[in-house]
């Protein structure tokens, strides 16, 4: 089975900021793909320059084994974090509408509409006007819509946010049987770490524009390995509170998040009473801490925390590449 999307160095800037940089990523045909970051990572960008509606700047895009364009494009079903029904259209209409756009109409439309409505459980308000659906019908509205040409490529772009959880874990099993029924390729961005433990076979984790990792959940879970620490301290210098843990035996790594800092090290459990001396007696005092087997989170701060060094080292990076284009 081939590679239904390939990127190689994708590179978007605007203005002066380098919103992606070498941008590389390989997605098999077939698979549910999760784009994992924080917000202003690029996952959008990188949406919008598959979708078309953005041009990438250095770099290559291959959509199903050929350069990204109008005609691969239109194997595309998009979904963006946005709803994009029309409000004074009902579902019938929008799905019938929107089919038209890449061919589908008369019976076939009106057919397939039908079947894509009872999926999502929204055929009894097949004619209701979509501004009148709640929040969560319109979320699944707009996936139908991004349904109706049968994609061989579906792009979701935060589907789940502002769900509350019983209709999300209902998205995520429409999503599972839409991606089985139809042998398409499925890509996602998301924040929630239990979503795309759920539903995806590979994800990729996204931050300052660039892929720092990528594997299935299981993979990047074993690149953590060992237990980890989360300690927030007052009055909380990170440089200050990284370079102290650093400099105790034994400790493997430490990066600073917006919350605190995480800690790896073997037995990290029975070192916290020692870390927390030695953070008191250098002025930072812990206020809490919690220990815990590493998780797909634990593995998403180490790779897209805001780690300082990092941070700066991206920075420089991206100067660096800006200064190449020009």
């Amino acid at each position: 089975m081939g590679y239904a999307l390939e990127a190689e160095s994708l590179g978007k800037v605007y203005g002066k900021k380098a919103v992606l940089y070498d941008f590389s990523l390989k997605v098999r045909a077939g698979s549910i793909f999760g784009l994992l970051g924080p917000n202003g990572a690029g996952k959008s960008t990188f949406i919008r320059i598959v979708s078309g509606l953005e041009e990438q700047d250095e770099g290559t895009l291959e959509l199903l084994g050929a350069k990204a364009g109008k005609a691969s494009r239109r194997q595309l079903g998009v979904a963006p974090q946005e709803n994009s029904v029309y409000p004074l259209l009902t579902c019938m209409e929008n799905l019938t509408y929107f089919g038209s756009l890449y061919g589908v109409t008369g019976k076939t439309a009106r057919e397939r509409a039908a079947s894509l409505l009872a999926q999502l459980g929204l055929l009894e308000k097949k004619d209701v006007v979509a501004e009148y659906l709640s929040g969560g019908m319109k979320r699944r509205l707009s996936l139908a819509c991004a349904l109706m040409h049968l994609p061989k490529i579906i792009m979701l772009d935060e589907p789940t946010t502002g769900l509350d959880p019983a209709t999300r874990i209902k998205m995520w099993e429409t999503v599972r049987k839409v991606v089985h029924d139809t042998k398409a390729t499925l890509i996602l961005t998301t924040h929630y770490m239990e979503e795309a433990e759920a539903l995806c076979d590979r994800l990729a984790f996204v931050s300052a524009g660039h892929v720092v990792a990528e594997g299935t959940p299981d993979e990047l879970k074993k690149r953590v390995g060992k237990e980890i620490a989360k300690l927030s301290t007052v009055p909380g210098n990170a440089e200050k509170v990284i370079r102290i843990i650093k400099g105790i035996r034994g400790i493997d790594n430490v990066t600073a998040t917006e919350h605190g800092v995480v800690v790896e090290a073997k037995g990290i459990s029975s070192r916290l009473p020692e870390i927390a001396r030695i953070l008191v007696k250098n002025g930072e005092t812990v206020i809490e801490m919690s220990v815990s087997q590493p998780s797909l989170e634990d593995v998403f701060l180490k790779m897209t925390g805001l780690k300082l060094l990092e941070a700066k080292k991206a920075e420089a990076t991206k100067k660096n590449w800006r200064g190449e284009q020009s």
